[in-house]
């Protein structure tokens, strides 16, 4: 598995960092109904998983 691939950005940048906010920015949207009884603890939490899923989702994008 090639670690520096998934850990690092990916290239052109404004366009990697456009396909990671479009995705935290739908996740999050999508699961509002789930953090948001929940407060601002299970918010970041899924503010954090909702970054994992956005760069995993434009690495695999780009690569095409």
């Amino acid at each position: 598995m090639d670690w520096k691939f998934w850990l690092s950005g990916s290239e052109p940048r404004p366009r990697y960092a456009l396909l990671v906010a479009l995705g935290v920015m739908l996740l999050m949207a999508l699961t509002y109904s789930v953090w948001q009884p929940g407060g601002p603890v299970l918010a970041a939490f899924a503010a954090i998983v909702a970054v994992i899923i956005a760069h995993i989702s434009a690495k695999l994008i780009m690569r095409r």
